[in-house]
């Protein structure tokens, strides 16, 4: 089976408290960015799905920091086209708003970035410098995963779609209805 080379002294510090802490907190900053800031609230899907792709830099650029001088840039910067363009794609397509709108949600997606590295640097330093164990790290993912099921399980907010249906749904009004 082929394998992409990936050399041990290739990897930065692989932390998955970080990615783990990272992930939680960002979500919410999502979901607050979306819903507060530009007041155009996501379905759930959106924010996993955009959250999922956010968490995927972690990969590129803590497997591959020291990869040879161009594949961590090349590598990198990929990652970064990918992600504008799927931040692009589930956030904004097809949604009726200003260029300053446009242009604020799409810089948000460079805001969410730095704002998942802040969550993570957060964990690494309460490692490092604070003296906690990476397990209170992880505990406190754990129980914030948990929170934020129960809290997006109870949102009452209801999204927009980004497109109108072409296609006229059938509206069942019992025997003899329009179906």
């Amino acid at each position: 089976m082929w394998m992409p080379p990936l050399e041990d002294a290739w990897q930065g510090k692989v932390q998955f408290y970080e990615l783990i802490f990272g992930t939680w907190t960002v979500y919410v900053f999502l979901v607050w960015f979306w819903q507060s800031l530009l007041k155009e609230p996501l379905d759930e899907w959106r924010y996993v799905l955009i959250s999922f792709f956010g968490a995927g830099a972690f990969w590129v650029n803590h497997y591959w920091l020291y990869a040879p001088k161009p594949t961590w840039l090349i590598l990198i910067n990929l990652y970064a086209v990918f992600f504008f363009i799927a931040w692009w794609a589930i956030g904004m397509r097809g949604r009726k708003r200003s260029f300053a709108w446009k242009l604020g949600a799409f810089a948000g997606a460079a805001i969410y970035t730095v704002a998942f590295i802040l969550f993570e640097q957060v964990a690494r330093r309460g490692v490092e410098q604070w003296g906690m164990h990476e397990f209170c790290w992880m505990t406190m993912s754990f129980l914030g995963f948990w929170w934020l099921i129960l809290w997006r399980a109870r949102s009452t907010v209801k999204p927009k779609p980004a497109f109108e249906d072409p296609y006229p749904k059938p509206q069942w009004r019992g025997a003899g209805g329009n179906l």
